[in-house]
């Protein structure tokens, strides 16, 4: 069943636009599973490499006969300053060998210049960063935007929530959908997760799963990204199901909770926390309470985050 058919239409949008920015493997896989799921939205595709977007709309309106709903044309940065929704996804990607906040001084410049060259934005825009440090950038997209803090927030943390999700669902038997878990803090090395308010129907994980493999699941999650990217080069499918997900709870309004990358005063800095989504963001952060180490680990990754903006900046 569609999502557009999972709730009314007053509840939606109207005709939505989606301006992804980056016309690479992300950012087309992105573009695709918004049309596989049926979504209602008009979709711009932006990038720097003019020949290759065209090439990748041609290829795209091959698969707008299943679903005439959507519209997919080529943009500019002004035309995604106008839109409901941007994503961005141009950067340099992940290599082998290299972590997320390797990326950060080359990234911080095409971040900040894509978001000067939307201006002026419009002040009702959604801004999902998707590229890399997803963390660090959603900060910086804030500062240079002027938007609303909750109307910009990060990727992060949904993913690899949904790894770790799986791989506990395969030890206990259960489905990743029923069982209340999160990953936290930093979308890298520095990732942490809320072990202590794990549940299954209200059921702490702990009683159903031993705590002595908490720690190699984590790693098991953490580390899955730099499996497929040492195999293949990049991910590309997960992340893109992921930013369709947002982009749902957004034109659906759903006020659906999901880890996401976003500004937590407490911290002075974007970090992934459970929040609810919807039309104007991310509306409500909903802080698990974490026992003693878990908010430790929080206040590291916050900590390593905060040193890497005050050494780039």
């Amino acid at each position: 069943m569609s999502t557009r058919n999972n709730y009314r239409e007053k509840d939606a949008m109207k005709r939505p636009t989606i301006a992804i920015i980056g016309a690479g493997t992300v950012g087309v896989t992105t573009a695709y599973t918004l049309i596989q799921q049926q979504n209602i939205a008009k979709i711009i595709l932006i990038d720097i490499n003019e020949i290759r977007c065209k090439g990748e709309i041609d290829d795209l309106t091959d698969a707008l006969s299943f679903n005439p709903i959507i519209e997919v044309s080529m943009g500019t940065l002004k035309d995604a300053a106008q839109a409901d929704i941007v994503i961005i996804t141009a950067g340099l990607p992940q290599k082998p060998g290299q972590s997320r906040l390797d990326l950060l001084d080359a990234n911080h410049k095409i971040i900040k210049s894509i978001v000067q060259g939307m201006e002026p934005i419009n002040p009702n825009l959604i801004m999902i960063m998707v590229t890399n440090p997803v963390d660090i950038l959603t900060f910086v997209a804030q500062q240079y935007s002027g938007l609303p803090k909750q109307q910009i927030f990060g990727s992060g943390t949904l993913l690899d929530t949904q790894r770790l999700r799986s791989l506990v669902s395969k030890k206990i038997g259960i489905a990743p959908s029923s069982i209340e878990l999160y990953v936290m803090g930093e979308h890298g090395d520095n990732q942490m997760v809320s072990w202590s308010t794990a549940t299954v129907a209200g059921k702490p994980l702990s009683q159903l799963l031993d705590s002595n493999e908490f720690e190699e699941l984590a790693k098991q999650a953490r580390d899955k990204a730099y499996n497929i990217i040492a195999c293949k080069g990049s991910t590309s499918y997960g992340v893109a199901t992921c930013i369709a997900t947002y982009c749902n709870n957004i034109i659906f309004d759903t006020k659906a909770v999901m880890p996401v990358s976003c500004y937590v005063e407490q911290f002075d800095i974007c970090i992934n926390v459970p929040a609810a989504i919807g039309q104007k963001g991310v509306e409500q952060i909903i802080m698990p309470s974490l026992d003693k180490e878990e908010v430790a680990a929080l206040q590291k990754a916050a900590k390593v985050l905060q040193e890497h903006i005050k050494g780039n900046s």
